[in-house]
């Protein structure tokens, strides 16, 4: 997928080499430099540069003088490039050939900004944003630390063209504060591949206090700590939840979400129950899923909950249930978490 911003940024290099070239011309006596004019239309948008002509007249056997011209030319096209820049047309920090290593793919390829960044995860976000005659769309993403070299992937996951044309998949064992870049792939049912943009972002700090889950987020808890993040892929009747668990210095932790549409008995859970077989269900106000029985150390976890009325706010939290230091059961939940299901 060829971009105006690739366009830009070779077509550049060549103007530079032009005149580089033009310079080292043996038994040249004048030149004129034509102005620079770039014109671009993507069916969104055109854009033009121009900068102005520069007329030069040397006698080659005057080194100085060709060189004080020379430079005097590389000066012009660093204003050319600044103003490019001012204008987020060109950004030179990717590998030229993403946009070229493939044309043929039926599946168009878009990166979307990543969402819920952690110190350690993020969700990744893609968008096939036509099938045209592919019957499905293998998607997936290259990630890593440099623009110029993603040398991880998450799995392929498969979209029909009768779905959800959005996809995401989140990351984890992430560097905190730092900087990762990112790009959807698709390849459609011929084998051909498409690219998306390489965008990215930067993890938190892992020494930042966290006001919506209220504590430090550091190594040094005892309890285990129970995190939540925003729900995603709602729909009129369904939605996904996903958080995580660290038990610290304690084991054998059983886990599980509960949902409902009364905020209070959500809030309520940790203080007016004991353990997972405590929580009694409530019909929609109140239900609960299980996603562990005995976890010992730390853990990622991800549900789909269906069957949920449209046009309606909810409310989950994540919890685990385990025994304390004086053999108590106690539960610890998370923050609660609220999302409201589309309208039928």
């Amino acid at each position: 997928m060829k971009t105006m911003q690739t366009y830009l940024h070779k077509t550049f290099w060549v103007a530079a080499l032009v005149v580089v070239g033009m310079f080292l011309a043996p038994s040249a006596q004048a030149y004129t430099a034509s102005p620079y004019q770039y014109q671009f239309d993507n069916g969104q948008y055109q854009y033009q540069v121009y900068s102005a002509p520069v007329q030069m007249s040397y006698q080659p056997q005057f080194a100085d003088q060709r060189l004080q011209m020379l430079l005097q030319q590389i000066a012009q096209l660093q204003q050319l490039l600044q103003q490019l820049q001012r204008d987020s047309v060109i950004d030179f920090d990717y590998d030229w050939d993403d946009d070229y290593e493939d044309t043929d793919s039926e599946v168009e390829i878009d990166t979307r900004s990543a969402s819920d960044v952690q110190d350690d995860s993020a969700r990744l976000r893609g968008e096939v944003s036509d099938f045209n005659r592919s019957d499905y769309a293998d998607v997936w993403f290259e990630y890593g630390r440099s623009a110029n070299d993603l040398d991880k992937r998450t799995p392929i996951m498969r979209i029909d063209e009768d779905e959800d044309e959005d996809f995401s998949q989140r990351i984890g064992g992430l560097r905190d504060d730092t900087r990762y870049y990112y790009r959807a792939v698709g390849e459609d049912d011929d084998d051909e591949k498409d690219y998306g943009s390489i965008v990215s972002f930067e993890t938190d700090d892992d020494w930042r206090y966290d006001d919506d889950d209220d504590w430090w987020n550091d190594d040094y808890d005892d309890e285990p700590r129970v995190t939540t993040r925003s729900a995603f892929d709602i729909d009129e009747d369904s939605a996904r939840f996903e958080g995580s668990v660290d038990m610290n210095d304690f084991r054998n932790g059983e886990v599980f979400f509960v949902y409902g549409e009364d905020e209070d008995d959500i809030e309520d859970v940790a203080d007016d129950y004991d353990s997972y077989s405590d929580v009694d269900e409530d019909g929609d106000d109140l239900q609960k899923f299980r996603l562990d029985s005995d976890l010992d150390n730390d853990s990622d976890y991800e549900i789909r909950v269906d069957g949920l009325d449209d046009d309606t706010d909810y409310y989950f939290v994540l919890c685990v249930g385990y025994e304390d230091e004086d053999d108590d059961d106690v539960l610890e939940c998370s923050s609660v978490r609220d999302f409201t299901t589309d309208e039928d």
